[in-house]
């Protein structure tokens, strides 16, 4: 069981065997919005100015679930892009590059609800990179299909962190441009 009081302790080594995803189920909201989650939206904004935030910290249950969605943690966030081919070319584009360094800036979970029929969804679970990604075959699978953004889910230690989840991020290269 987790609770935002119980802060994730990884390590940023590259793991031989798959992290485990922290925030199943969630049993307690968080107080507010957490600086590290804001940083990082504030990030896929800066890197791609037509991106929009959708929401971060709000106290709900997941869609069409009982439990409480991760967005009630703060450690979550939906990041909207255009509906142009423009915006899902840069969407796609940051979608490869967060699972490329999904461990190093903290990711333990990712959602594109574009992709393909139903969409796709990545979780550090499964494994880093492209292996930790499963594209859904229906609607029950799915967190959501159709929508125009990207939701993400962070570690802990980076969505209390503003500077630590920066540094990662400036640390890394920028995505190359097609």
């Amino acid at each position: 069981m987790y609770s935002q009081a119980t802060a994730s302790k990884t390590n940023r080594k590259t793991h031989q065997v798959p992290r485990k995803y922290p925030y199943y189920p969630v049993t307690e909201p968080g107080k507010g919005k957490l600086p590290g989650t804001e940083k990082f939206m504030d990030l896929c904004k800066k890197r791609y100015p037509s991106f929009t935030n959708l929401g971060t910290w709000v106290v709900r249950n997941m869609r069409g679930k009982k439990t409480l969605s991760v967005h009630s943690l703060g450690v979550a966030g939906d990041v909207g892009y255009p509906p142009t081919r423009a915006g899902r070319a840069d969407a796609k584009e940051l979608w490869d590059w967060l699972i490329e360094h999904s461990e190093a800036i903290g990711l333990v979970e990712l959602h594109d609800y574009k992709y393909g029929e139903h969409g796709r969804g990545w979780r550090c679970s499964r494994g880093e990179g492209v292996k930790g990604v499963k594209v859904y075959a229906n609607a029950q699978e799915s967190a959501g299909s159709g929508g125009c953004w990207l939701h993400y889910e962070l570690e802990m230690d980076m969505a209390t962190d503003a500077k630590k989840l920066e540094a990662a991020w400036r640390a890394l290269p920028k995505p190359p441009k097609p």
